[in-house]
């Protein structure tokens, strides 16, 4: 039986995760919940790029746009580009690739640098049309989990197996599990040269075939300066959506006279690796709350515990259990509103809150007796899992 889909926008609004307000038209609110999401999944790729070696970087939103025409972005990108002043000589950044660049220029780089990896988690801006908005799906303002590394030719093929390796793991993470890969050509308009394109297009075909990985090839889909492999997952509803790319990039270092001193002391433009994993974090929020219907994993779940007293002289014990699980660093609530246990565990199920702990005079009773606090637990799909210690609840949570 095929799963229905729930609108992600109305999952939002439901959950009070965000909202678009008609006085900014693709833009997005970020309510407390949904922030939680957000910073929660943006934490994930940085935790994991942190451990392999990658080095977090800033840049500006605002430049001038002649860094843009100097790498071939400004005409490509013009017309989703927001303007500051009359004239086109500042604008909104809607990439972070050559940036990047100038941040490696700062210094004289060595070959020993090398391979050297940007990550970049920056607010971008593209003027999309009002009828190309949709919900989280199309934005005028979003952030990606934007990548480059800077490397010799040598280094190539470990730095986009890895790269591979990586965007496999982090799928699996939010459970796609199913995904294929798609290999992007030469468009009619491109920078760099046709020898340039003939190399780095072998050599993405070369890593794909040695790994026997199937893929698809998109003549003429490529980006304007590069080749690129495409990872489109499969959702829940039998979508599929292209997240990951990893495009190799033979010319913007050229353009931009980026340099690094190779073993016999020359000058070489490094091969620029531009990669993303999740794509568009705004998007890819879209996309896992219609695959999951908002059944979120434990981890990404705004509350992952409530904590529901039976009745007001419960209010006191109830409290030291919420308490001690916010000092765990759990997100938990405690509702202390005036209705009736049937009504608190309803809206906990409602809003996908993965554990509900109800308490009441048994709990509280068991508590003082055996010196530890009990609660009778519930999760969100209605299933009563009994009285237990609290400390034997925390220790079975499964975070991933």
């Amino acid at each position: 039986m095929k799963k229905e889909l729930v609108d992600h926008k109305i999952l939002g609004r439901k959950f009070s995760l965000f909202t678009f307000p008609r006085s900014t038209p693709g833009y997005v609110f970020w309510h407390p919940k949904g922030l939680i999401i957000y910073e929660s999944i943006v934490g994930y790729i940085r935790e994991l790029l942190a451990d392999l070696g990658y080095q977090e970087i800033r840049t500006p939103m605002l430049f001038n746009t002649e860094l843009w025409k100097k790498s071939g972005h400004f005409a490509n990108y013009k017309d989703k580009m927001y303007f500051v002043g009359k004239d086109e000589k500042w604008g909104l950044k809607p990439m972070n690739c050559p940036e990047a660049c100038l941040i490696f220029n700062e210094y004289m780089r060595s070959y020993k640098d090398l391979p050297l990896r940007f990550s970049e988690f920056s607010l971008l801006h593209r003027y999309e049309q009002a009828g190309e908005i949709n919900g989280l799906f199309r934005t005028r303002e979003f952030m990606i989990d934007d990548a480059h590394i800077f490397c010799s030719l040598e280094q190539i093929e470990k730095e986009i197996l890895d790269l591979i390796k990586l965007t496999s793991r982090v799928y699996k993470k939010f459970g796609f599990s199913d995904y294929d890969v798609e290999l992007s050509t030469r468009p009619e308009k491109f920078i760099g040269t046709e020898k340039q394109w003939e190399k780095s297009e072998a050599v993405l075909r070369k890593i794909l075939r040695s790994q026997k990985i199937k893929y698809k090839e998109n003549k003429g889909e490529g980006a304007f300066y590069g080749p690129k492999i495409d990872f489109h997952i499969k959702d829940s509803l039998g979508r599929e959506w292209q997240l990951g790319t990893i495009q190799l990039d033979f010319a913007t270092a050229g353009r931009l006279e980026v340099n690094y001193i190779d073993e016999s002391g020359k000058k070489q433009h490094p091969v620029i690796i531009h990669r993303a994993i999740l794509g568009s974090i705004e998007r890819f929020i879209a996309i896992l709350l219609e695959h999951t219907g908002g059944i979120l994993p434990f981890w990404l779940a705004p509350v992952q515990v409530t904590v529901l007293p039976i009745s007001e002289r419960h209010y006191g014990y109830a409290k030291d259990i919420r308490d001690k699980i916010y000092e765990l660093g759990i997100r938990v609530e405690l509702d202390e509103r005036n209705e009736t246990l049937e009504k608190k565990i309803r809206d906990a199920e409602v809003q996908k809150v993965p554990y509900m702990l109800v308490v009441g005079d048994k709990e509280k009773e068991k508590g003082k007796s055996k010196k530890e606090k009990w609660v009778a637990v519930r999760d969100r799909e209605g299933g009563d899992m009994g009285q237990m210690r609290l400390t034997e609840f925390v220790n079975a949570l499964k975070y991933d």
